[in-house]
């Protein structure tokens, strides 16, 4: 089951009980607990087992169905692709098994003409709801289940159908037709001020729709712990709700006949939600919207209700409403940010009477933005000393200036493009100078820390923070500093002397392994990816060294020159300090050939390059070959994407310089690999194989051969990130699906069996396993 919605709902429920009881109703609390617990627990049940009634089982992977769907998200049109999420009413044909309602569809290349409503018969090559399972970086399964989507496809072939003769879907209708208000929107836009320097940034802020932003303005915000701002969430709507309010208030003055039927604080109350569900609307009625949304009334209702305490009491069935209308959102990190941070300012503002001048409300948010910095640093690996003073700026910035005037340009573009236009260009050309000095601020290294802190750590820092906003509390200040060093100190593993790590990270369809010994380092590959696209190194080896408490590289070998070895290569030197580079072609400084015939030492850990000899080309056949020995003779032998010639050279070289007990077989492992009397004369205890979800980066002929000498194979396709440590013996973890099961992340099946009469392979330590 899932913890997180279920604790959730019953601290929400516990709240209820808690508040009747103040109330003057001892006698319901007790009912009204067990009650909220029960509720908890049917209400995640439901949601979870209607996922997986839908979701896309992984037998259906690569298979074909051909649906009647509509589009029903802002499609994101790129330079090689389109995507965009569909609704599907009715299966043509297909797999049996195929019971997904939504999906989120790529088409390859992109196809402008199809837009939000766009329907018809869509034929799809189907991928379950699944992802790569590493200790770090983006949990895209679990994203799957948050966002309710039931898997995602591939679009081989659409025909379109006419209105007349298409299934109805009434949610369908209504979610497409809000979308393609906010494509026209979009064209709008882009025709109002063609000239913009940031139309990113406005769309973002306008529509919610971030695809238009450049990687340096997303960084840039992100970096100085201000990309909450891109979001249209509980700040951008309750700013639109406190102008609409501001107006409706002006207004009710002279309206005579509405004084009569309705107070002043209720009619602005009611305006500015209305004016906060318009902007809502704008952004597609997103997860984050809708949270500002309830969180919004649940205040209004509360502000209204003039009950004691009211803060407290609307955040707290704010949060109920939240959880009650989406249990998953809990599995969110803007759920928690969101609460978090309304909760330290009510903690702030706690004991002031009136209202805070500039000066209290600075502080309040230098006070919130270090407060949000144990949370940022444990669930998104950054956390930003420069996010108070950033935010300082950028808040008011965006908030007065930016904000008002983008919607203004925007309300005014939607009627005649002319008269929007002075309005775009000012919003922009104030953008231009706030993020020229983010960017700035974003590149003082040590203003932005960029690593993962454990959750103890975090909840320490977390302590830490409340210690220091209660008064009462204060006199324990001593505390808030030895709870606060436990964000600053460094997470390395502890290794002895003589032992070495390893880490082969699911990368997919590519490789990527990570050595650690005692005080060293080396990066084996750096997975798949290409210029100005998709980067293995960016999404998911950057995050899982920071989760390895890994913050330089003491050496990087890149095995082979394909894409699938060394295509994450740049992420990884771009955002981490690498002594050097051996590879087959050197590039530029820092870079130098892999040659057989290096050797050093780490640690009391010895590594040698036993291929290829001097002078070979990049090709699959001249594929570097690294062994590693600890000091009690355990030895790992990574091949990385050896074949043909250069396994034939090998050979000659002896058993001896091939024997191991682990080989990271070949990636991309043909028929004729391990074929020539390897797994003979020098067998390993243990094998792993990099492959993807579908067993793909190894012929069944080469796994047949593993099976037949009595060799255990694992596989990261399957069985996710891969790790063991050896000192004088060889201890293996199960794989990261299996340590860290989820209900979109089952641990996987064993897979097959070695024949009988094989021995058993070593050990394995699930407590590796995070």
């Amino acid at each position: 089951m899932m913890p997180g919605p279920i604790l959730a709902l019953f601290l929400a429920a516990a709240g209820v009980s808690l508040g009747l009881r103040r109330l003057g109703y001892p006698g319901l609390w007790p009912w009204t607990l067990a009650l909220g617990a029960l509720l908890a627990w049917g209400l995640v049940q439901q949601n979870a087992d209607n996922w997986l009634e839908h979701a896309l089982p992984p037998a259906l992977a690569g298979e074909e169905a051909t649906v009647f769907a509509t589009i029903i998200s802002l499609p994101e049109h790129g330079e090689r692709r389109s995507r965009f999420r569909i609704r599907v009413a009715a299966t043509r044909w297909g797999p049996e098994a195929f019971r997904a309602r939504e999906l989120l569809v790529s088409t390859y290349p992109a196809r402008p003409e199809l837009e939000a409503g766009s329907h018809g018969y869509m034929t799809l090559r189907l991928r379950p709801a699944r992802g790569p399972a590493n200790p770090g970086g983006f949990d895209r399964a679990g994203w799957y289940y948050r966002e309710g989507l039931h898997g995602s496809a591939t679009l081989l072939d659409f025909e379109a159908l006419e209105d007349a003769r298409a299934p109805r879907i009434q949610d369908a209708r209504w979610r497409a037709g809000l979308h393609r208000m906010r494509g026209a929107l979009r064209e709008r836009l882009e025709q109002a001020a063609p000239g913009l320097r940031h139309p990113g940034l406005v769309q973002a802020l306008v529509i919610g729709d971030r695809q238009g932003m450049t990687d340096e303005e997303w960084q840039a915000f992100l970096r100085t712990g201000t990309n909450h701002l891109m979001a249209i969430s509980g700040l951008h709507v309750g700013l639109v709700a406190g102008f609409v309010g501001l107006l409706a208030g002006l207004a009710w003055s002279g309206l005579v006949p509405v004084q009569a039927r309705i107070r002043k604080p209720a009619f602005m109350a009611l305006a500015g939600l209305a004016g906060a569900a318009l902007y809502a609307a704008l952004a597609g009625f997103s997860i984050p919207t809708q949270r500002a949304l309830i969180m919004l009334a649940a205040f209004m209702a509360a502000l209204l209700w003039r009950r004691e305490a009211f803060a407290w009491r609307g955040l707290m069935l704010a949060a109920i409403a939240v959880v009650l209308w989406r249990p998953t959102s809990v599995l969110a990190p803007g759920f928690w940010f969101s609460f978090g941070a309304v909760a330290v300012i009510l903690l702030l503002l706690q004991g002031r009477s009136g209202r805070p001048g500039w000066r209290a409300a600075g502080s309040i948010q230098v006070m919130l933005a270090l407060a949000m910095l144990p949370l940022s640093l444990a669930w998104f690996q950054l956390g930003s000393w420069v996010a108070p003073v950033a935010n300082l700026v950028a808040v008011p910035v965006i908030s007065l200036l930016v904000l008002p005037l983008l919607l203004v340009g925007a309300g005014l573009a939607a009627l005649w493009a002319p008269l929007g236009q002075p309005f775009l260009h000012l919003g922009d050309g104030i953008l231009m100078l706030l993020v020229g000095l983010l960017d700035g601020l974003s590149h003082v290294p040590v203003l932005v820390d960029e690593r993962r802190v454990p959750l103890a750590a975090s909840l320490l820092g977390g302590v830490a923070v409340l210690v220091a906003l209660l008064p009462r509390l204060r006199l324990a200040a001593p505390w808030v500093v030895l709870a606060g060093i436990a964000l600053a100190l460094p997470m390395r593993p502890q290794i002895d002397s003589g032992s070495v790590r390893a880490l082969l990270l699911d990368v997919g369809n590519g490789q990527s392994l990570l050595l650690q010994t005692r005080h060293h380092a080396l990066l084996w590959d750096a997975g798949p990816g290409r210029a100005g696209g998709y980067s293995a190194g960016d999404q998911i080896v950057i995050p899982s060294l920071r989760a390895e408490g890994v913050r330089r590289l003491d050496r990087m070998i890149l095995s082979h020159e394909h894409a699938a070895h060394s295509g994450g290569a740049a992420a990884v030197r771009a955002t981490l300090p690498v002594g050097e580079v051996l590879r087959r072609r050197p590039q530029g400084p820092g870079e130098r050939p892999c040659e057989a015939g290096e050797v050093w030492e780490w640690d009391g850990v010895d590594f040698e390059i036993l291929h290829p000899p001097a002078g070979w080309d990049g090709s699959a056949s001249a594929s570097c070959v690294l062994a590693v020995e600890t000091a009690g003779g355990v030895r790992l032998v990574l091949t990385g994407g050896l074949g043909g010639l250069g396994e034939a050279v090998l050979m000659q070289e002896g058993a001896e310089q091939r024997s191991s007990d682990l080989l990271v077989v070949p990636r991309g492992a043909g028929a004729d690999s391990l074929s020539r009397g390897w797994l003979q004369d020098a067998r390993p205890a243990m094998a792993w194989a990099s492959t993807d979800a579908q067993g793909r980066g190894l012929a069944g002929a080469a796994r047949q051969r593993l099976d037949r000498a009595c060799v255990p194979l694992q596989e990261t396709g399957r069985q996710g990130a891969l790790r063991l440590e050896a000192d004088t013996e060889l201890k293996v973890g199960p794989g990261h699906r299996a340590g860290s099961r989820r209900l979109w992340r089952p641990a996987p099946d064993a897979g097959a069996p070695l024949p009988p009469g094989c021995p058993p392979g070593p050990e394995t330590a699930g407590g590796l396993v995070e």
